[in-house]
């Protein structure tokens, strides 16, 4: 369970946001890797062009820049990666290499796209040549089901779905929202069912002589449906974009995190069936990319304190990956 947004501000530079929504309580970190390195924890072996800053998972050096959730690249092209249960249609290595293509893990794919491509047409062109294997991290079967959204410097925003055998679908994504299952298009069809709703109140009603009076503020947004399922997220995020005032570049991470807060999972109020520890499905995080800038902001499920950090050049061009420790503890201002 994932929302993903793209925001553009009134001077026109772009954002790109997600929740992250999982049961398994992971150590997350800041990343960036640097350019040029070789990744070897992978099916195949290969090797990085661009540096990339990102929120990975804290184990080791390599494991914590090719898990990258999410994440920006030296280009500005910005990369989510989203749960896809029963959509994906993964290969075995066999396969894929069978079909001139490399083999990636889903959890790798945000990494490796944001490694090698320098924007969404030179992804579209790039993914041609690989192709999901149906391995988790562990090296069994099955992969991980995951689907992708991707903006770049100049705002062009596209969803990725490994829904074909060996291959990718590829949508535009003129709303700038992604969640979950189902496909893509699906949620856009969706959106069809709510054309009613508006930014305005709805107006009294007349039946013969009695008027009914509206239910007042906020009623052109009646029936706008505030679940947690992703059919229901999308269609909420969706109309938030549409409605929502524009702002400048300067308040616009504030709006991304308004935005996002409308799918923040309160920890308990959805449980699964999973041994305990891994039975509350929850927002672990939230990040907001300024791929202008190339600049991260996050805002821990335990700390709402949004944190900072740069896309630094000297990294890109070191031999090591850089790891940053984000602040877990609540933190308060005191103002008296």
């Amino acid at each position: 369970m994932c929302t993903g947004i793209h925001l553009n501000s009134i001077e026109g530079n772009h954002y790109l946001g997600r929740t992250q929504e999982y049961n398994v309580n992971f150590d997350y970190i800041g990343v960036q890797s640097p350019r040029k390195i070789e990744i070897t924890e992978s099916p195949e072996k290969w090797q990085t062009i661009y540096s990339v800053l990102g929120v990975g998972i804290k184990e080791n050096q390599q494991s914590a820049a090719q898990g990258v959730v999410d994440g920006v690249n030296e280009h500005g092209l910005g990369g989510i990666t989203q749960y896809f249960a029963e959509f994906n249609q993964y290969s075995s290595i066999e396969e894929i290499k069978k079909a001139g293509k490399l083999p990636l893990l889903a959890e790798q794919f945000v990494f490796w796209v944001l490694a090698n491509c320098t924007d969404t047409k030179d992804i579209e062109k790039k993914i041609l040549d690989v192709a999901i294997a149906d391995l988790s991290t562990t090296g069994k079967a099955p992969g991980l089901p995951q689907h992708f959204m991707f903006t770049d410097a100049a705002g062009r925003t596209i969803v990725v779905e490994p829904s074909k055998k060996l291959g990718f679908a590829v949508y535009e994504n003129p709303v700038g929202v992604m969640t979950n299952s189902p496909k893509f298009d699906w949620h856009l069809t969706n959106l069809e069912n709510y054309t009613e709703l508006s930014d305005v109140n709805a107006k009294d009603a007349l039946f013969q002589e009695k008027n009914v009076l509206s239910a007042g503020k906020g009623s052109g947004l009646h029936g706008i449906p505030g679940d947690y399922t992703a059919t229901a997220r999308f269609v909420r995020a969706a109309y938030l974009l549409k409605f929502s005032d524009p702002v400048r570049s300067k308040d616009i991470i504030n709006k991304a995190f308004h935005i996002l807060s409308t799918s923040d999972i309160v920890k308990g109020v959805i449980k699964l069936d999973a041994p305990q520890e891994m039975d509350r499905q929850y927002t672990q995080y939230m990040s907001v990319y300024d791929l202008d800038k190339k600049q991260l902001y996050i805002k821990m499920y335990e700390n709402f304190t949004i944190q900072t950090i740069n896309f630094d050049e000297k990294i890109a061009n070191a031999d090591q990956i850089k790891m940053y420790e984000l602040v877990k503890t609540p933190q308060y201002e005191a103002l008296n």
